[in-house]
């Protein structure tokens, strides 16, 4: 048995986890529709859950508007991510876990391999804004995964709730989060390090 399959398994979601996704779908927005929305005034992951005027419908299909942009292709890694991850690699086993659709598999492939390019990581897509048919939830339990990342409250407790262990990153989307004994609010990846150890 090599190595690598006795590792333990963590789930890491990708958009403002290691990319920042948010501040730049915003600065897109605000171009796009002439808009003011600010990072620390999203107060709900999905912008049309806060009053803001948004419909579902208009607020995914900018998203894929955004995710098939240059805009999106040019985000660059969150500070310390590649250092971090590499550390994480040391002793688990990596899944990025992400809501992203899958129609988007290459150029999420292509941003990993650009930042990561002599690792080798498994890409989950939930895709659940979008139609996708698994939660992460489901993603972590079919493939033994126990620990997840992740910055979006309701993905959270919906994996913490099936018994995984959750590290919530602090956002202001999560703020008013609810509560469970297998979710862990973190400042930052350095808390995160220091836990997994």
């Amino acid at each position: 048995m090599k190595f690598e399959e006795v590792k333990p398994k963590i789930g890491i979601d990708i958009d403002d986890v290691i990319f920042p996704f948010m501040i730049n779908f915003l600065n897109f927005l605000n171009k796009k529709n002439n808009t003011s929305f600010s990072f620390q005034g999203v107060t709900e992951y999905h912008l049309w859950e806060m009053e803001s005027g948004i419909s579902r419908e208009d607020n995914v299909r900018d998203a894929l508007e955004f995710q098939n942009s240059s805009s999106f292709d040019e985000i660059e890694l969150m500070d310390e991510a590649k250092e971090i991850l590499n550390e994480i690699s040391q002793r688990y086993l990596i899944y990025f876990i992400t809501s992203r659709p899958e129609r988007i598999k290459n150029k999420t492939d292509a941003l990993l391999k650009k930042n990561f390019p002599n690792k080798e990581f498994s890409v989950l897509y939930s895709g659940e804004v979008y139609g996708g048919n698994l939660s992460k939830s489901e993603l972590c339990e079919s493939h033994g995964i126990s620990i997840i990342i992740e910055d979006n409250s309701d993905y959270a407790i919906d994996c913490a709730k099936k018994g995984i262990k959750v590290f919530l990153l602090d956002k202001p989307w999560n703020r008013k989060y609810e509560k469970h004994e297998n979710i862990t609010k973190v400042n930052g990846w350095d808390e995160i390090l220091e836990k997994l150890k």
